[in-house]
């Protein structure tokens, strides 16, 4: 895979996360093409990406973000100001925090009918608009660390709960929420999520004003985003809903890098080890998942394999092994591609091991270092007081 910014990779300080506005840019604008924006409101997870200076690039690009905590609803209000809608759900909301969540956003969606009877009279009293998330309990996910609709879920309000209750409790819900996918390209899911949800809450959706399908689409790989489409058209003609999808890692996952360098080379029990300056705690997801990532330049006929490891002491700190066309040396670049998601907002300082420089790779060619992580923020987290250096 041929990587625009290849030629700047000498002025990279490793290890490094690397987000390309060209990328992010196309991909929202691929969307936009697929789906009518007067129908269908665009929100950024932030529990995907929180890149700051990224999210001033993507505000004006969609209408707002979604946020899963107090701390996202504060840096999605300060990037957009008022010009912005802020969603939020959160299985945890707590009574110190609640007042400030209303000031921040738009719409709050709440994760149960406990949740709802708690804070509603004071809802009540404001603009902001009230949600539940569902649980569709209808579930298209293999693995149950990532399934929403998991039995047993803490996601969503599951249907039996509203056949058994009033229907009173639907009085100042003015919206629905559900997230039932992850990384699903087929759009018949999400319709099939939208009728199940229909079959059961139906006399609702002619009281309510907006429905958020959450997000779990990867839409750039879908076959069938003309479904994505009639969904919308099947909402807005039928209920007249507003509509909101959250594509967050449709967006965001094939927009990041992480370039590291080689520190050592040696051989192991007839293998050849390189140690990478980064680490898996540095996308984590590779060492929870054991999933293999895609690293440029690999080649499944290469002459030359390594297995690539990270500098930590955590033996199972492992890439896994790779085949190249040409020798690795000490200094070499390793670029780990489709890191834009669920990486640097998971990264952690485990053995100290610094985090990943951030780099902006602009629309017009140049590459930007934005963050620059120090001792000084490794000894803040680790409960001392900052202080000048």
């Amino acid at each position: 895979m041929a990587i625009s910014f290849h030629g700047c990779l000498s002025a990279v300080e490793t290890p490094a996360f690397i987000y390309n506005e060209n990328n992010i840019l196309e991909k929202i604008n691929g969307l936009s093409a697929i789906i009518d924006r007067k129908k269908c409101s665009l929100l950024f997870p932030l529990k995907t990406f929180s890149v700051m200076d990224a999210l001033v690039f993507i505000a004006p690009l969609v209408d707002g973000f979604s946020a899963s905590s107090l701390f996202e609803a504060k840096l999605a209000r300060e990037i957009t100001g008022g010009n912005k809608l802020v969603h939020i759900v959160t299985p945890g909301l707590k009574p110190a925090e609640i007042d400030t969540i209303l000031d921040l956003c738009d719409h709050v969606i709440f994760n149960s009918i406990s949740q709802w009877r708690t804070y509603r009279q004071k809802i009540g009293a404001t603009c902001v608009k009230a949600g539940f998330r569902i649980n569709p309990q209808l579930s298209f996910v293999k693995e149950q660390k990532d399934n929403p609709c998991r039995k047993h879920s803490k996601l969503g309000i599951p249907f039996h709960h509203f056949l058994n209750s009033d229907r009173e409790i639907f009085e100042g819900i003015t919206g629905f929420h559900f997230h039932s996918n992850s990384e699903s390209v087929d759009f018949q899911q999400l319709l099939k999520t939208v009728k199940r949800i229909e079959s059961f809450l139906g006399d609702i959706f002619e009281q309510i004003g907006w429905i958020n399908m959450g997000g779990g689409y990867l839409y750039r790989h879908s076959p069938n985003t003309e479904v994505l489409v009639q969904t919308i058209d099947y909402l807005k003609s039928r209920y007249n809903l507003h509509i909101f999808f959250e594509p967050g890692k449709g967006i965001i996952g094939e927009s990041g890098y992480i370039v590291s360098t080689v520190l050592d080379l040696f051989e192991s029990d007839g293998k050849s080890i390189a140690i990478l300056d980064t680490t898996v705690n540095h996308m984590p997801e590779v060492f929870e998942y054991q999933n293999i990532p895609k690293v440029a330049g690999q080649s499944e006929k290469g002459r030359y394999s390594y297995i690539l490891a990270g500098t930590t002491c955590l033996a199972g700190d492992l890439f896994g092994e790779f085949r190249f066309e040409q020798p690795l040396s000490p200094g070499s670049k390793i670029v780990f591609l489709e890191m834009g998601a669920y990486t640097m907002v998971k990264a952690h300082l485990f053995n100290g091991i610094n985090l990943p420089n951030i780099y902006a790779y602009t629309c017009d060619g140049k590459l930007e270092l934005k963050k620059r992580y120090s001792y000084e923020e490794f000894r803040f987290r680790s409960g001392a007081r900052l202080r000048d250096i």
